[in-house]
């Protein structure tokens, strides 16, 4: 349905058309009364002389032609009275056109044009009820095969002019047994909708009961709104974009009406504004409903683009403090190994000399032994590191002498740190026994006391304490000294990692003790975990900057059910 003709054009075409008169007019092309009716005021010869201005002297010519006068003037009148109301509703319908597209620019609110335009063409018209039906289809590919046969479609009422009230909506409803929503229906449900559909894109229309009862077969099978005993005139224009039906435009009337060419042009003329009005309003949900959801992806982008740099910075500052670790050990075991290697070149240029004393030679092989010793001990400190970090150290289980172990622990801590004046105190609880690795564990009590002998004040005590903590051993072990900042705490089992204090009082270390103390741990299923406070200072101590470091093992006592 395409309407071409504009507002004002359809107006003065339509509307101007003498052939096509008003309801009010029907039936009555002459003011005048058939010719012989006495009772008839507007009875040319039942008038006298005196009532045609003759004087009562009028011969028969001069009669008629007043009385062809007298028709004139009343024909002049009645042509008068009839272009004014067609002037009158020619200017009411371009001021509704007007309205309606004025509502199109300014608002996106289908029911307020749905309003303007129904309201309107009620009171141009006279009509007795305005609706816009809205059709939803199942399937919309089965928008483009609407003759061949009848889709699946609900059809929603959207709009109704004069509104309905709560009775006559229950009314509908209970009516026509509709469960869902009040004013909606199926067009299987409803015989009119049908021929609205069958006849689409022509119009459908009737005048009277008896045009109705030529499309509809069954009274019953009616949409209570659309029923011919209420509105036995009917006009149901489509609402179409591109050979696609949106709804219908429907005007009724509750007695018998022939609907007018220029009634259903100018109803035409809305359909198309108002299908216009549909696919405008539509639209803008569509790009509306896109923009928001580009800009949520594009948001989301956003977050995701600002957590993976974040992912990346972190990793490059990783990337820059491994490097700068990889340097410090590079650059520590470089001094590491280059100063055994300098006493050793010196005792061996010593040992050269034939005037060499006994008891000097002696001393010099003493020398060459130690430093083998720490250059072998180093590499095997790296070599045992990557095993357990590959897991290729098989764990051989046997029950522990705590005791005795212990003692051999005690005494050599003693020998070794007897010139800074360390003691060292060590305590098992009675009846504590333990199966474990005895190498492995071996070597983690003395890898922590030889970490507590190096960072003590000197003349301080380091204690040892083995107790049961539920199915697990407890080890601590604390001493005294310069302490861990917070801030190195979780760091501290990291490879070649050492505390800055370490590094700048130059305190012997490759940084791998700790590492390899997690590593064993780990290996015998058990955990470690440190702390640092500062103590009170007191006579006691020697430093007032003091701090109590202390080292947890936690161990499982059966080897076969380890701490995870």
């Amino acid at each position: 349905m395409q309407v071409q003709a504009s507002p004002t054009h359809v107006m003065s075409q339509n509307f101007g058309d003498s052939s096509s008169l008003p309801s009010a007019y029907e039936g009555k092309t002459s003011v005048c009364a058939p010719v012989g009716d006495p009772n008839t005021a507007s009875n040319v010869s039942g008038l006298s002389p005196m009532d045609m201005g003759t004087g009562g002297n009028a011969s028969p010519t001069e009669l008629t032609s007043s009385a062809d006068r007298l028709n004139g003037d009343l024909s002049m009148n009645r042509d008068a009275h009839y272009w004014k109301i067609q002037y009158e509703r020619q200017v009411a319908g371009q001021a509704l056109t007007k309205a309606v597209t004025n509502e199109i620019r300014k608002s996106s609110d289908l029911a307020v044009i749905y309003k303007t335009a129904l309201q309107g063409m009620a009171d141009l018209f006279d009509t007795s009820q305005a609706m816009v039906l809205r059709l939803r289809f199942w399937d919309p590919r089965q928008m483009l095969r609407v003759v061949d046969r009848l889709p699946k479609t609900r059809v929603l009422v959207e709009s109704v002019w004069p509104p309905l009230q709560p009775e006559a909506q229950n009314e509908a409803i209970q009516a026509e047994a509709i469960p869902t929503t009040p004013q909606s229906y199926w067009v299987s449900e409803c015989q009119v909708s049908q021929a609205a559909m069958k006849c689409f894109p022509e119009m459908l229309e009737w005048k009277d009961l008896k045009a109705f009862q030529a499309y509809v077969d069954d009274p019953a099978i009616v949409f209570n709104l659309l029923s011919s005993e209420k509105f036995p005139a009917l006009l149901m224009v489509p609402l179409e974009n591109k050979g696609k039906p949106l709804g219908f435009l429907v005007l009724q009337q509750n007695q018998s009406r022939q609907w007018t060419e220029s009634e259903v042009d100018f109803v035409e003329l809305m359909a198309g504004q108002i299908s216009s009005a549909i696919i405008q309003t539509e639209t803008l949900r569509q790009v509306e409903s896109i923009v928001e959801d580009r800009t949520a992806q594009l948001q989301h982008s956003v977050d995701l683009q600002g957590k993976l740099y974040e992912l990346n910075r972190k990793q490059i500052e990783r990337l820059r403090e491994m490097n700068k670790r990889m340097d410090e050990f590079l650059s520590t075991l470089s001094h590491e190994l280059r100063t055994p290697l300098t006493s050793m070149m010196l005792a061996i240029r010593m040992l050269r000399e034939a005037s060499l004393s006994p008891e000097r030679r002696s001393q010099y092989l003493n020398i060459l032994e130690q430093q083998c010793a720490q250059e072998t001990n180093l590499v095997n400190d790296l070599l045992a590191l990557q095993e357990l970090e590959t897991k290729q150290v098989a764990m051989q289980v046997q029950v522990v002498d705590l005791k005795h172990m212990t003692q051999e622990l005690q005494v050599g801590f003693e020998d070794r740190w007897s010139s800074k004046g360390l003691s060292i105190g060590i305590t098992v609880e009675d009846g504590l026994s333990l199966s474990t690795d005895v190498g492995s564990l071996n070597r983690v009590l003395l890898e922590l006391l030889t970490n507590a002998g190096k960072y003590s004040d000197p003349s301080t005590h380091v204690t040892m304490a083995f107790c049961r903590a539920g199915k697990q051993l407890s080890i601590e072990v604390s001493n005294l000294g310069s302490g861990i900042a917070a801030s190195e705490l979780p760091h501290i089992f990291e490879k070649f990692r050492r505390c800055q204090g370490m590094t700048d009082n130059a305190v012997p270390g490759t940084g791998l003790g700790l590492a390899l103390v997690k590593s064993l741990v780990q290996h015998l299923g058990g955990s470690i975990t440190a702390q640092s406070h500062p103590v009170s200072p007191s006579d006691e101590l020697p430093s007032e900057s003091s701090h109590r470091t202390q080292f947890t093992v936690l161990l499982p006592v059966n080897p076969e059910t380890p701490k995870s």
